[in-house]
């Protein structure tokens, strides 16, 4: 029986500009030769890409005790906590720092505030790398939060400076920071939200509204993605969330015409194509 859907790719999809630099630099760094290049915790939050990099040299370690003679470690997309990078230094440990030049911008709006000794707020969730790398500069009393509800037990503080976790969701973030500004009666925020993470799911949205049934693809364990995949999801669109092109059951087109295709920041090209093959072959079924 011919299915004959008709799919819709975003008008953003793949690597953001940050991630395609992460993985020019680390690309160039393997190709470069010389010590072992290693990695603590993924280079970003996509385990087919990172599992590729692995295959070409890239080695996991848990610590810089791991790091061998000559070794180099990838300082990764979400930026690290700048003590590690300190330590690496004493230890005569070189570095390919693939930080995200907007996380960086993060970094340097709070470690401005923490020597003007302005109290730091930080929006984002509290377990992600871009935040606990942010926080690091902050000293120990960063205040680290991810719900509206959560303002009413910050300070009060006469003063304070706020920065957002660069994927966060901006009607979310906005609706903190208006919180807090009855917590903080002089309240600096810096909007650094990510523009590719914003358009992204603009166009998500738009996509969503369109069509019969969503697909979001990109690794489970990236923020971005699951939000993306939580937006479709509330606006009411039938969603399935998929890593790789394997994953999609042709149960879920029954009785649907119109697929629409997303992706998070970290998805890379192949797989994209992969799932639109997938789903070019299960149309002429």
């Amino acid at each position: 029986m011919t299915r004959r859907l008709e799919i819709i790719r975003s008008e953003h999809t793949g690597y953001c500009f940050g991630v395609k630099r992460a993985m020019r630099l680390i690309d160039e760094g393997l190709e470069a030769g010389g010590g072992e290049i290693c990695t603590i915790g993924d280079v970003i939050h996509n385990p087919q890409a990172v599992e590729r990099l692995r295959n070409r040299g890239l080695v996991p370690v848990r610590s810089l005790d791991e790091v061998g003679e000559d070794g180099v470690l990838v300082i990764r997309a979400h930026g690290v906590d700048p003590a590690l990078v300190e330590e690496a230094g004493r230890r005569g440990i070189g570095l390919i720092d693939t930080t995200c030049p907007f996380v960086l911008r993060s970094q340097n709006y709070v470690r401005r505030l923490h020597e003007e000794g302005v109290p730091v707020i930080i929006i984002g969730d509290a377990r992600h790398p871009e935040v606990q790398g942010i926080a690091g500069r902050a000293g120990e009393d960063a205040v680290i939060l991810d719900d509206e509800s959560a303002a009413a037990d910050v300070g009060p503080y006469e003063r304070a400076g706020v920065v957002i976790q660069t994927t966060f969701a901006r009607e979310k973030a906005m609706a903190i920071t208006e919180a807090l500004r009855e917590r903080v009666r002089d309240l600096r925020v810096y909007d650094t939200i990510c523009q590719a993470t914003v358009l992204r799911r603009e166009a998500t949205k738009r996509l969503a509204g369109k069509v019969d049934l969503m697909l979001v693809v990109g690794g489970r364990s990236s923020s971005n993605t699951k939000r993306l995949y939580r937006m479709c999801v509330d606006l009411g669109v039938p969603t399935e969330f998929i890593e790789t092109a394997d994953e999609i059951d042709p149960s879920w087109f029954a009785g649907r015409r119109i697929v629409g295709l997303a992706t998070g920041t970290s998805t890379p090209d192949w797989i994209i194509e992969e799932v639109l093959d997938r789903l070019s072959r299960l149309s002429g079924e």
